[in-house]
């Protein structure tokens, strides 16, 4: 093989891995590390309350914006044309019930209301997620039993600006989320209304 038919391979190969642009992805369910929530030792009570989760709002300032990729300056933007706010309303959904919490659309002792304040990769030698959500429970009247934060993140190292890896880190960074959240004190009491 001649030199230069090599390098024009190897060339070829390079873009081939490596898109220009991750500009309006959709939204991609792929956990990784993390494939459910964890209740840890949360009480019974908190599993026999009937719960409906309500769709959550996102109130970032860039509603399209999920990644950024720093290896190079000017950075590379990661967008969505999906409804962020519907995508983690009903994964969070499902790894409350994959948890154990009895899940419901009508019928229910609780209301689990939220909003995304954090839905972020930060791309360098390696993917940083970062998921944080303002909770809020209350009882089918509307009073607020319990607010607060959770979060969660999640790191992996992975090809260049790739698209796979910016969904394993958010999937992850959010499973991390609900995790920490059914290990709050405070949330579990307000479910089980303790």
């Amino acid at each position: 093989m001649s030199k230069r038919l090599f390098l024009a391979l190897a060339f070829l190969v390079g873009c081939a891995s490596t898109p220009k642009s991750l500009d309006n992805i959709p939204l991609v369910w792929k956990p990784e590390k993390q494939t459910h929530a964890t209740a840890g030792a949360a009480s019974v009570e908190l599993f026999k309350a009937k719960v409906k989760v309500a769709p959550m709002t996102d109130t970032r300032k860039d509603p399209q914006l999920i990644g950024q990729n720093q290896e190079k300056m000017p950075a590379k933007q990661v967008t969505t044309s999906d409804n962020v706010a519907a995508f983690v309303t009903e994964h969070f959904k499902q790894l409350l019930g994959g948890a154990g919490m009895t899940m419901v659309d009508s019928g229910e002792n609780v209301i689990i209301k939220g909003d995304v304040k954090q839905f972020f990769v930060t791309e360098t030698t390696s993917y940083s997620g970062d998921v944080r959500l303002s909770i809020v429970v209350t009882d089918p009247g509307g009073k607020t039993l319990w607010q607060g934060m959770t979060s969660g993140n999640s790191s992996r190292f992975g090809r260049s600006y790739s698209a796979e890896n910016y969904y394993e880190t958010l999937s992850d960074a959010l499973t991390a989320a609900t995790s920490n959240l059914l290990q709050e004190p405070g949330f579990g009491a307000a479910v089980a209304h303790k």
